[in-house]
């Protein structure tokens, strides 16, 4: 990832992974997740995260897509279609 955003500027809020929980994990063992934890936040998508949450405290605390906590916003709003009903997006 440090190839991708070679400096702290270039890092995005959020990368969402399949496997984040993963990268983070490998990146907490090489010593960077210190570093990256402070500009960008590690999320996975809510298949992954409903899939094994309960037994994964890391994928739980750090790359939970919908925290109720406030550390991050919500990242789905409701838009409306044209026939007026509404959906995610």
């Amino acid at each position: 990832m440090k190839k991708v955003y070679p400096t702290k500027e270039l890092r995005p809020d959020y990368i969402c992974i399949d496997k984040a929980c993963k990268v983070l994990k490998h990146m907490a063992a090489q010593g960077h997740w210190d570093e990256w934890s402070e500009t960008t936040r590690l999320i996975v998508d809510t298949f992954h995260y409903g899939k094994h949450w309960k037994e994964d405290v890391l994928c739980r605390t750090w790359c939970n897509p919908a925290p109720t906590d406030g550390s991050a916003p919500n990242l789905v709003i409701k838009a409306i279609a044209s026939d007026g009903s509404t959906y995610d997006k």
